[in-house]
């Protein structure tokens, strides 16, 4: 049984993927089901003694095929790749999961207690993944603020995921998006019309920004970076920290990206969502999942509508002892998949709701999606800054993609073999900065992470310098490699 939670757990979670996974987390739950598994079936089953061993059969395999679909998937991806069989990436893990849950059955010559042990399994995973998502360390002793000054403007740093630059949006994607960049501008923003993002993905991007430097260089991501990356995403360094000390209360709105995730340094956590945001992602570590992401494609989406939808309010909540807040919220929109229509209704044709990475004839129904998307998002951004204004007519705010669309990008394929309108696509995204006092040190080229050093030095009169703007592309894999593609840009 202990091979059954541990060997795959940390199969699955010693990959070199540079995301923030929580290998303690899957090894706790799986350990505690599997605790409450052999226990039902000890106290149910008679003669227990003489069933030792086919009741740890039963649970080791109930426990294998019910928490550890991720490592079956590993399994057949890796068996596809070497025999270079596409379909052996599905039918491996389903023959795995079938043979266990036929041994499960010959072991298991108690059926109904075994039936009656699988429905309580369910229940105790629904209730540790709900516990798992929403509890969050109390901030540190050691993290105690000094007061802020009198008249501190209130900070609001925006992360909309994946949002293109404008002249790209119109050039490729047909789509005019003045009007809501003039909205910006009525509202005291100032548009980077030449903004390019630190870096092609999420994971680092987002962690440059909040680590207030460059978190991973050129070459092969090593632990160093990415534990540098889960410090920075779970405000332990970097501007967070930097507002706090300054005497702000600090507020993180998580999304259901796994690398969004609040420290225990963080004042206000806002998650929503936690039910059926943890019953989905448990639900991704069963042999389920295919099912459940047919039946549910995407919570994840709704979830962020409701969280925007929610923004104006969370920003203008009294905060505690009457500080100034800094609130981090980063927004999984309008990156895929592109189920909204403009006016934010729900729309669910899964074949152009996601990236295919191909040039075909769905390339501009896809795109259109996408537009759609961009248009509930705006309309959700200025109802939100519209209610923070009112409150904080000297709030200091910036709105940054953190990368742009992946219209065409395939993930898979290696830098060198990408069109070069691909690599461009990605690497120009939507950056607007409301600095009121601080418009002199703006700049039309500004990276998100000199982009974050000039929020803080216009709300703290601190002086951190500004650093090279720097493109790096990262890819999705298990290398993890790092190029740097400054020159390339123009930069």
């Amino acid at each position: 049984m202990a091979c059954a939670i541990l060997i795959p757990t940390l199969w699955w979670t010693s990959a070199d993927w540079p995301f923030a996974f929580r290998p303690d987390l899957a090894a706790l739950m799986t350990a505690t089901v599997g605790a409450y598994a052999l226990g039902t079936l000890a106290v149910f089953s008679r003669g227990f003694r003489h069933r030792i061993r086919w009741s740890l059969g039963l649970t080791s395999a109930v426990l294998l095929v019910t928490f550890q679909w991720p490592a079956f998937t590993r399994a057949g991806e890796a068996f596809s790749d070497e025999l270079g069989i596409a379909i052996v990436a599905d039918l491996v893990p389903v023959a795995l999961g079938v043979g266990l849950l036929w041994i499960a059955a010959r072991l298991g010559d108690e059926l109904p207690f075994a039936l009656i042990a699988g429905v309580a399994l369910s229940i105790v995973v629904a209730v540790l993944g709900a516990i798992s998502f929403s509890l969050v360390a109390p901030a540190s002793d050691s993290n105690t603020p000094r007061v802020a000054p009198d008249a501190a403007p209130d900070v609001l740093f925006v992360v909309v995921d994946a949002y293109a630059r404008a002249d790209w949006l119109d050039q490729e994607f047909g789509f005019d998006n003045r009007e809501f960049l003039v909205q910006l501008e009525s509202r005291g923003f100032a548009i980077a019309s030449a903004a390019t993002p630190n870096y092609g993905y999420t994971y680092a991007s987002v962690s440059t920004m909040l680590n207030l430097d460059y978190v991973f260089e050129p070459g092969v991501v090593s632990d160093a970076e990415r534990t540098q990356m889960r410090a920075a995403l779970t405000g332990a360094t970097g501007l967070l920290p930097l507002f706090a000390a300054a005497g702000y209360e600090t507020a993180y709105i998580e999304n259901a990206w796994g690398g969004s995730q609040c420290g225990s340094a963080i004042d206000w956590c806002i998650r929503d969502g936690i039910g059926e945001r943890a019953l989905w992602n448990l639900g991704q570590m069963t042999i389920l999942a295919p099912v459940i992401k047919a039946l549910r494609p995407d919570p994840f989406n709704a979830l962020s509508v409701s969280r925007l939808e929610g923004l104006g309010d969370a920003v203008t909540s009294p905060a505690a002892g009457g500080r100034p807040r800094f609130t981090f919220a980063h927004f999984l929109l309008p990156h895929t998949p592109t189920l909204l229509n403009a006016d934010c209704t729900r729309r669910d044709r899964s074949d152009i709701t996601r990236w295919g990475g191909e040039r075909g004839p769905l390339l501009a129904a896809r795109r259109d999606g996408y537009v759609q998307q961009t248009i509930c998002v705006n309309r959700l951004l200025v109802e939100a800054l519209d209610t923070f204004l009112a409150e904080h007519p000297d709030g200091i705010v910036l709105i940054t993609g953190d990368h742009g669309p992946g219209s065409t990008l395939d993930p898979n394929l290696p830098l060198e073999n990408l069109a070069a309108d691909t690599i461009e696509e990605r690497m120009k995204t939507l950056s607007a900065y409301r600095m009121p006092g601080c418009e002199g040190s703006f700049r039309q080229d500004l990276t998100p992470v000199n982009g974050a050093r000039l929020i803080a030095n216009c709300a703290l009169a601190s002086d951190l310098d500004s650093l090279p703007d720097l493109n790096y592309w990262a890819d999705l894999d298990g290398e993890g490699v790092v190029t740097d593609l400054t020159a390339r840009l123009g930069g």
